[in-house]
């Protein structure tokens, strides 16, 4: 009997949780516009979106819950999770509480009662 090697999915195959957010890529077609994903409730409208290849391809930078995620995959759509979001959010938090808010500001006057 010979085996077989498994055929493994690229980084955009990762799993994801259905409760969690994602940074993501979707692809779109030369032909497409982001309006033809508005039923799957992409938050990309605050994203900067990257030009379009030459073959007419955009990556369309947005966040989604995990169950998009699946739901778009379902849908034959191409998608790279880039990171997760909710992870970033809390990063960046933890960073600016190391760091101070008002490090490097001049103190305020208080006001006079």
């Amino acid at each position: 009997m010979v085996r077989r090697s498994r055929v493994r999915r690229a980084s955009s195959g990762k799993r994801v949780a259905p409760g969690k957010t994602y940074r993501l890529l979707v692809e779109v077609g030369p032909h497409e516009t982001p309006r033809n994903l508005h039923h799957f409730r992409l938050d990309h409208c605050c994203m900067p979106q990257r030009p379009a290849d030459e073959n007419g391809v955009r990556r369309l930078h947005a966040f989604a819950s995990g169950s998009t995620v699946k739901a778009l995959r379902k849908a034959g759509r191409k998608v790279k999770v880039l990171a997760d979001a909710d992870k970033e959010g809390k990063r960046l938090q933890r960073q600016h509480r190391q760091r101070g808010s008002l490090q490097g500001r001049p103190p305020r006057a208080r006001r006079r009662r």
